[in-house]
């Protein structure tokens, strides 16, 4: 199943993303009232092509060009999708007409420019959400910001990186724990970018994402670490009454399928046994992706923060991101054990934010059963 998984769901991705053009295509010619055929439909797929080529060739490098063409690149593929979806709108509303009134083809562009605009404009700020999490064995009460997934790279650098730095020191917490995707291309490793980390004044704990492993996962360590950062490298610590647990970026298990694999041979299954403890402490895991939740359970964990899924970042993958995540943002439970996801302070692929928001989270962990 997990091969079958592998193969089958890139085929009906580009099945799916060839239909879309077609569509398109044909909707736009019927509209616009044009004449040639063939030449609107592959001028449509080279656009798209390229676009896709623009933001996902560009992703990892660190040119201010290869940024710039990057933005342009993940905005024009999401002003397709929006447009497919105002044309399948608009084509399934007027079906008592034999002819599209003349207004539908302009519509249908203004809708995508306008939502591809909001977009935009929603992933230039981030939110602070609070969450009351209730903790059994809390001695008192612990105040934990969580940052995930900031992207730092083509879409945000360091002044964005100096504004949650600064928002998080204004909250006060206790602890400060970073699950992951921090950095989102090279761009992200040049001198300064990271140095805001330095500022944070609770203490600060890190796991690596994904994203981390596609960079460079060896210096982006280093430098978050020179920056007075602890990295997490599947080990536990004990502080503010808390057991944390930190594990780098790995699968759930050796059968489970993920879109986004690790090439670590170890899993949550195999490493949390030896690391999780029956002390009379909470403990907290921090991994980047919310899978592997039922093996927290397994093994007491009273709380499992993770990132990862950015809540679908832009409608309608936000839809798709509840069906791939049953975790998908927000407070869970998983039996006794309470899964958090935090929804990420940035973006990827492309600068943009429909039905989510930026957001980094202040957790009030409380005793309580």
């Amino acid at each position: 199943m997990k091969t079958v998984l592998a193969v089958g769901i890139p085929v009906a991705v580009l099945a799916l993303l060839a239909a879309s053009i077609w569509y398109v295509a044909g909707r736009i010619r019927t509209l616009f009232g044009l004449e040639r055929r063939w030449p609107l439909r592959l001028g449509v797929a080279a656009a798209v092509v390229g676009a896709a080529v623009a933001m996902l060739g560009t992703a990892r490098l660190a040119h201010p060009l290869a940024g710039v063409v990057n933005l342009l690149g993940g905005y024009a593929f999401l002003f397709f999708v929006f447009l497919l979806l105002a044309l399948l709108g608009l084509h399934a509303i007027p079906l008592r007409w034999t002819r599209p009134p003349a207004w539908s083809g302009v519509a249908a562009v203004s809708l995508a420019v306008a939502a591809t605009g909001a977009g935009a404009l929603r992933a230039g700020s981030f939110t602070v959400a609070e969450t009351v999490i209730r903790l059994p064995r809390l001695a008192r009460e612990v105040t934990v910001m969580q940052i995930s997934d900031v992207h730092l790279g083509h879409h945000r650098g360091r002044a964005y990186l100096a504004r949650i730095v600064d928002e998080t020191n204004r909250r006060a917490p206790d602890l400060v724990l970073v699950t992951g995707d921090l950095v989102d291309s090279s761009a992200a490793l040049e001198p300064g970018v990271l140095e805001p980390l330095a500022g944070l004044t609770a203490p600060a704990y890190f796991v690596g994402g994904n994203h981390e492993k596609y960079v460079d996962p060896e210096r982006v360590f280093a430098l978050v670490a020179r920056n007075g950062v602890r990295v997490l490298h599947n080990e536990a610590v004990e502080t503010h009454g808390l057991r944390l647990v930190g594990l780098d970026y790995m699968n759930a298990d050796e059968d489970a399928f993920d879109m986004h694999p690790s090439d670590d041979a170890r899993t949550i299954r195999s490493v949390l046994p030896g690391l999780a403890s029956r002390s009379g402490l909470p403990s907290v895991l921090m991994h980047h992706s919310p899978v592997g939740a039922s093996y927290a359970a397994e093994q007491g964990i009273d709380l499992m923060v993770s990132g990862h899924t950015h809540a679908g970042q832009v409608f309608p993958f936000t839809l798709l991101s509840g069906l791939a995540f049953p975790f998908n943002r927000g407070l869970h439970y998983e039996g006794a054990t309470a899964v958090f996801v935090s929804q990420g302070a940035g973006t990827f692929m492309s600068r943009a934010r429909l039905g989510t928001s930026n957001e980094i989270n202040l957790l009030r962990l409380v005793p309580g059963a």
